[in-house]
């Protein structure tokens, strides 16, 4: 991959000269403002850099692991209510098929299974139900035919089996205790007959907040269908929940997702996900909101629809290390998201949209968004496309390559407040400029290295169009730190550069 984006015979930028005669082959739509340069020092950006790093760093998990409850669990037969008090944890799917399927099934009123006051693994809540309308035997594990509930208290261990859910009959499991995945297969049948299913549904897993979801060396397949809570397996807080409860405690490890609608969509979630394979998905492969997260070293192949990982709300911690190739949108998404958070090492590419797309976001240094390391290449938009951000953004020695667009753009309707830190980054490969700024107050730039067609290509526009001889020249040719304030009115400074300035 990293041949790929930067083949073409893309060199580096060794003179200014054939850059500067492209400066005024840009369109005339916008008019820049009237910037003013000034030199930084290295010492304090690396200060402020490193401030940014240690305050995602503080929002490192705890252990997730849970032991399973002691002593043998009850499994029941439980009359379902959609709405009566106490059943709240149904209420959401009376609306989006679950009970029309329950209905095609049962011939009573809806029942599910619960299971409360301590452990079962699948053999034992097989031999505890005794009954194979509910569960039973099928080719290498079980066949679940029954909403199934964990309680408060319970858990349900599926070791070194495979459970199925079967299709036609409205099978969901919904876990308010603890749900463990460990060398398990958690995969719908729909019977021999394709025409069985309640079209759209498929079944779920749905961890309300609270509970515990444990997945390890696991596979699951064909679950969810794109409706509120049922796109696979997502956790979330109930408005009759207390607002105080604990989030979902979610801890996925070595695992493969494969044909959910959205593998993990997490809501009001602890969640860590590391060295799983995504693939085949139809909406996200993980969708996550006002969450603490770590996602680590995963592989995303495929997603049909919308970006390969989505981030809303109060979303904090680390998206590090991993591959998202072939999505319909961004590969990673940012939408008006708050929170320390970083995302780096990360490999995107052959996405039909942007490798990294944020919009509505307003970091702080408090609060920072820091883009370091990523490799981008092959996205047919540009490789990081912001809008409506202001704030404090970070973007630090990523590379990217190989696309028809911009390597870079930020542009904002209005002007806003904030600064873009862009330093130590290698764009080449670009069809348009490389970088583009517009409506934002400050951008600090130094170290990048761009690499491009320097007759017929342009380094920068938008607001660092009138300034970009002396920005070349100052942290191009020169290793120096550059500060450009595009608010200001007074003249355009012909030389900023320090020749003692050091990198």
């Amino acid at each position: 991959m990293r041949q790929v984006i930067f083949r073409s015979g893309c060199r580096l930028l060794a003179g200014l000269l054939p850059l500067l005669l492209g400066l005024h082959a840009q369109a005339a739509s916008y008019q820049p403002p009237r910037p003013t340069l000034s030199l930084l020092p290295w010492d304090a950006q690396q200060a402020e850099l490193q401030h940014a790093r240690d305050a995602i760093a503080q929002t490192a998990l705890p252990a997730l692991e849970t032991a399973a409850p002691a002593g043998r669990a009850r499994a029941s037969l439980e009359t379902m209510f959609s709405s009566q008090q106490g059943s709240w944890y149904f209420e959401p799917f009376a609306r989006n098929g679950l009970f029309r399927a329950i209905a095609g099934y049962q011939a009573h009123h809806p029942q599910a299974v619960v299971i409360s006051g301590g452990s079962l693994t699948l053999e034992q809540l097989a031999t505890a139900l005794n009954d194979p309308r509910v569960l039973k035997r099928h080719k290498d594990g079980y066949l679940l035919s029954y909403p199934l509930v964990i309680a408060p208290g319970a858990a349900l261990r599926v070791e070194g089996s495979t459970l199925y859910l079967y299709t036609p009959s409205g099978t969901a499991l919904i876990n308010r205790g603890l749900l463990q995945l460990k060398g398990a297969t958690l995969s719908s049948w729909k019977g021999e007959s394709a025409g069985d299913a309640q079209a759209p549904y498929r079944p779920f897993v749905m961890a309300w907040a609270g509970s515990t979801l444990h997945i390890e060396d696991s596979h699951l397949q064909r679950l969810g269908y794109n409706a509120n809570f049922t796109r696979g397996i997502t956790t979330a807080l109930s408005p009759q929940q207390p607002a105080a409860t604990a989030p979902a405690r979610v801890l996925v490890r070595n695992s493969t997702f494969s044909d959910l609608s959205t593998a993990l969509e997490l809501q009001h979630a602890r969640a860590r996900v590391q060295g799983s394979r995504f693939s085949d998905q139809q909406q996200y492969a993980l969708d996550l909101k006002d969450s603490q997260i770590e996602v680590l070293g995963n592989y995303i192949d495929g997603v049909q629809n919308n970006s390969g990982l989505r981030a809303r709300g109060q979303v904090s911690g680390l998206i590090a290390d991993n591959s998202v190739l072939n999505t319909a949108k961004a590969g990673i998404e940012m939408v008006e998201q708050q929170g320390a958070l970083g995302i780096r090492r990360n490999l995107l590419g052959a996405s039909r949209g942007a490798g990294i797309l944020l919009d509505q976001l307003t970091p702080s240094e408090r609060l920072p968004l820091l883009l370091e390391g990523n490799l981008i290449g092959n996205t047919q938009g540009s490789g990081i496309d912001a809008s409506n951000v202001g704030g404090v953004l970070f973007l630090v020695s990523n590379q990217v390559g190989n696309t028809p667009e911009y390597a870079i753009s930020l542009r904002n309707p209005q002007r806003l407040p904030g600064r873009l830190v862009l330093t130590g980054n290698t764009l080449g490969g670009i069809g348009k400029a490389m970088v583009r700024v517009e409506g934002l107050e400050q951008i600090v730039l130094g170290g990048n290295r761009l690499q491009g067609n320097p007759v017929l290509q342009s380094a920068f526009i938008g607001d660092l169009l009138p300034v970009q001889s002396q920005v070349l020249e100052s942290t191009v040719r020169h290793p120096c730190l550059l500060r450009v304030d595009t608010g200001a009115s007074a003249p355009v400074a012909e030389r900023v550069v320090d020749e003692g300035c050091g990198g």
